[in-house]
This record gives structure tokens, sequence and C-alpha cells, in this order.
């Protein structure tokens, strides 16, 4: 959780004048991964310094800044390791599914 809070601020610092949330880090992560060329440059060489200061790949930058979606309990649960990492990928890719929301208990 750390991480994720880590890279999101990292992103936002490094972009000033965007303004960006969460949403909008996510989806500029998702268009650089698809089709860098229409980021505008400023954004595509900041995301590119980012992978590489980062370490890792655009999908799993994605993938942590997703976990700050899940409900606080679930974040603290992830934190603690009640709750595995894999996990939450997996919450906060089906957070939409009300099935899941309902069924988890810590």
């Amino acid at each position: 959780m750390d991480q994720a809070k880590g890279i999101l601020s990292l992103i936002k610092a490094k972009l000033p004048d965007k303004n960006y949330d969460m949403d909008g880090v996510m989806s500029d992560l998702v268009s650089y991964n698809r089709r860098p060329e229409d980021l505008p440059e400023e954004i595509a060489l900041n995301v590119r310094a980012i992978i590489e200061i980062a370490g890792k790949s655009i999908q799993t930058l994605h993938r942590t800044i997703s976990l700050l979606k899940l409900s606080p309990e679930i974040q603290a649960a992830i934190w603690t390791g009640t709750l595995p990492v894999s996990q939450g990928y997996l919450f906060a890719a089906n957070l939409d599914c009300p099935d899941l929301r309902n069924s988890v208990e810590f």
C-alpha cells in the first residue's frame, strides 16, 4: 500500500500542472501502455521516467495504484498482511462485482 501511494505521489509531483486524480493517472498509464505516441510528450516522458525509477512494468504500476481504489478495510488488510496483495489485485480488478464486495470478511 505504501508503494502504491508512493508511485501515485511521484506521478502527481512530476506533473503538478495536470492536477491529477487517481483515475487520471491510471488512464494515462493505460494510454501510455497502448499508444504512448498519443499522449502529450511531457506526460509520456514522465511516465517513462517513473517506469525506470520504479523498476516496474507499466502494468505493474497500474495494478499497484489500483489498490488505492479499494475500501480502507481492504487496504488495511493488505498493509498488515492479513490479505495477500494478489487478492487485492483481484478485488481491485472487480470493484463493480457485487458478489465480491459483499463476500469480503476479515
